[in-house]
């Protein structure tokens, strides 16, 4: 394997290799697996490997200068971002002291009237969670837990609204159906009938939950 990768071993039977949307590859496998069979496992998944490798290539490269931090997205539309002695939106640039007061900015900006979707939403697929917030996370856009409190990835913000409407229904479904049965899909696909595209589209920016 030409690649660098992380093993990750437990008690599982079986074996698995990931790769991230920044191209970290991670290899899940037995306690007992030896160095050798891993890499021939991966030796067996080159092919995909290699496909993957480069599609996410192709994505960052496109985003250069959303990852050298010279640009940031917002709302789909890629702004320039700018260190100074304030935190502020205008539009042209967004501004912020230091890169961790961009979830404070990006929240004061724009969560009250992502909240206010997330109601109409939830009225009109009647489906309600028991609370609504938001945070920083890294590798998801969003998450409802078994209490049905729904916490979204501030992150969210810098995407598309389309997008940003899929997650929101996505995470609402979830308050009926805790899993990604057929049955949750369905509920999804009448909401938004072409999810399957929006999630297509979703991946291009997953890097994003790493970045900042």
């Amino acid at each position: 394997m030409k690649y660098k990768y992380e093993i990750i071993r437990s008690a599982r039977k079986s074996v698995s290799v990931s790769v991230s949307s920044t191209n970290k590859i991670t290899v899940r496998c037995p306690w007992g697996m030896r160095p050798e069979q891993i890499e021939n496992f991966l030796d067996s998944k080159s092919d995909w490997i290699e496909k993957v490798i480069l599609k996410n290539s192709e994505k960052l490269a496109v985003n250069d200068d959303i990852i050298e931090l010279r640009e940031i997205y917002l709302e789909g539309k890629r702004l320039r971002l700018v260190f100074g002695n304030k935190d502020e939106i205008t539009d042209e640039y967004v501004c912020v002291k230091n890169v961790s007061r961009l979830e404070k900015l990006y929240e004061k900006f724009y969560f009250p009237e992502f909240l206010n979707r997330v109601k109409g939403y939830s009225e009109r697929a009647m489906l309600y969670p028991a609370s609504v917030s938001v945070k920083s996370y890294k590798g998801r856009w969003g998450c409802c837990d078994s209490k049905n409190n729904i916490i979204f990835n501030y992150k969210l913000f810098m995407l598309p609204r389309r997008i940003q409407d899929y997650v929101i229904i996505h995470e609402l479904c979830h308050t009926l159906c805790h899993n990604h049965s057929p049955a949750f899909w369905k509920l999804v696909s009448e909401f938004i009938p072409d999810y399957k595209a929006v999630r297509a589209e979703l991946r291009n920016f997953d890097f994003l939950t790493a970045l900042y």
